[in-house]
């Protein structure tokens, strides 16, 4: 048992984040020391909070250790006071820093049962003011910078920056879209306004330092373990495979003879998939620029970067129906088809991203007009040809927004990659409820066979570009 003195002068790191979440960008930022008390032989030694908090964003909350962990109570009320003092929203006092008894027992439990669903860091940006949670993404953007400025690459901190920058990036974007809902459109698009810029900054630098990174499965097995929420897991892991996958193409495209290579390939390899998807067209007519809207060409920097935020943000949509996403359930294809709605409908009429952001969250679950899949581009499509009865698709995918607004395209090719990516990790998944994990391997068959051969719901070349991406991948 302590003594009195150093209760008075120390209080639990657990206790003071239980009660002001939004103290942890502080105490990272800075650095505070954390007096690590081990309560079986008393021995006692100082780290800073970032060393721990970067190491494991719960360090606090582990119950198998013998470890407690302290802060200065002086320190955490100075910082408590300008919390306060910067606070957007003078109505809302900052609470005196100790809790009551009863108030902290509810905020554990409230703080667990958040984290069965998307961790318990959506619960400390919860927390936080509108303007802490923009001076977290600058945080972010800084870090990322600084790697980027580094002559020799440290894969281990490349893992931390991206994993922690894309997980609060889309739990804050979470918030946005939570606040907003009860806001009238025009004020949430005024309101959203910084956020999105401050999170298309972000990307753009993320964007930048995964081009230079170099990806294996060790730096995946990090993102798994990064958060305890499943759902932040998968958006984290799905954002950082699309943008690299992304980046694969694209370098194939300009450093390679790739088209010309699926054009050689295309009759014999691809064109039986394509002429089921354009059977109006003659066989003839059925070639690789037919696929590829324009021709099959490389994406630009301003293209790559709103691609990019779409993947960030594809299932903020999921806070509706969360319990299912993560919980025990049975199969609910209303909840499931809800997610794609919510998220959709949400970044169109409450926030100002680019349309490119919006159609990649609605799109990413189309499957080329399968019964199984589900999105806004085939009910916007049954309305046009209401009025367009002879209307015919002349072209499978677009990588601009005007021929997949004008159905001239069967898809939009953004939301075709992530279409990829998030059933991969769907099915590789660690914790997967219903069945067991695949292996990567198992998964690409699986997907070939069952999305492809069987059905048609993945693209054909896509797939094959993203099976020799994963296989160039070095593996452990």
């Amino acid at each position: 048992m302590i003594g009195s003195e150093f209760a008075m002068n120390y209080i639990l790191v657990e206790e003071a984040i239980q009660k002001h979440p939004e103290l942890i960008h502080l105490l990272r930022r800075e650095e505070e020391t954390v007096l690590c008390v081990n309560s079986d032989n008393g021995k006692k030694k100082k780290l800073s909070f970032r060393a721990l908090y970067d190491n494991n964003h719960f360090f606090w909350e582990n119950p198998g250790s013998t470890w407690e962990f302290y802060l200065q109570t002086n320190r955490v009320n100075n910082l408590i006071s300008r919390l306060r003092e910067r606070s957007v929203d003078h109505s809302t006092a900052v609470p005196d820093y100790i809790p009551e008894d009863n108030e902290q027992d509810a905020s554990i439990e409230a703080d667990d049962e958040v984290r069965t669903n998307f961790g318990g860091r959506y619960d400390q940006i919860l927390g936080m003011s509108s303007r802490t949670r923009l001076d977290l993404l600058n945080e972010h953007a800084d870090r990322l910078n600084g790697l980027l400025t580094r002559e020799e690459e440290d894969t281990i901190q490349v893992v931390s920056a991206l994993t922690d920058s894309a997980q609060d990036a889309s739990l804050i974007n979470k918030t946005l879209i939570d606040d907003s809902l009860d806001l009238e459109n025009q004020e949430a698009k005024e309101r959203s306004k910084e956020m999105v810029s401050r999170t298309e900054e972000l990307v753009k630098s993320s964007t930048s330092l995964i081009d230079e990174s170099i990806f294996h499965g060790e730096l995946f097995d990090s993102i798994v373990n990064k958060s305890n929420g499943t759902v932040v897991q998968h958006m984290t892991r799905t954002y950082v495979r699309s943008v690299s996958f992304l980046l694969h193409y694209n370098k194939k495209i300009l450093n390679s003879s790739l088209p010309n290579r699926i054009r050689i390939e295309f009759k014999k390899k691809y064109k039986p998939y394509y002429t089921r998807l354009l059977p109006n067209l003659h066989s003839d007519d059925i070639v690789l620029e037919r696929v590829f809207y324009s021709g099959m060409q490389a994406i630009s920097p301003q293209q790559i970067h709103r691609f990019a935020t779409g993947f960030l943000l594809h299932d903020v949509g999921k806070a509706k129906d969360i319990d299912y996403h993560e919980g025990n359930e049975g199969y609910n294809r209303e909840k499931i088809v809800d997610h794609v709605k919510q998220g959709y409908l949400a970044i169109v009429n409450k926030t100002v991203y680019p349309v490119e952001v919006s159609l990649i969250t609605g799109y990413h679950h189309e499957y080329y007009g399968h019964s199984s899949g589900y999105g806004f581009y085939r009910a916007q499509l049954n309305r046009f040809l209401k009025d367009h009865s002879k209307h015919r698709m002349g072209y499978v995918m677009s990588y601009t927004l005007k021929p997949v607004l004008n159905f001239e395209t069967l898809a939009f090719f953004p939301a075709k990659v992530l279409e990829i990516v998030d059933v991969f990790d769907a099915l590789t998944d660690p914790n997967r409820t219903y069945k067991k994990p695949l292996s990567a391997d198992e998964a690409l068959q699986l997907m070939r066979r069952e999305f492809v051969e069987n059905e048609l719901k993945l693209d054909p070349i896509l797939l094959d570009l993203f099976t020799e991406y994963r296989n160039t991948q070095p593996r452990r």
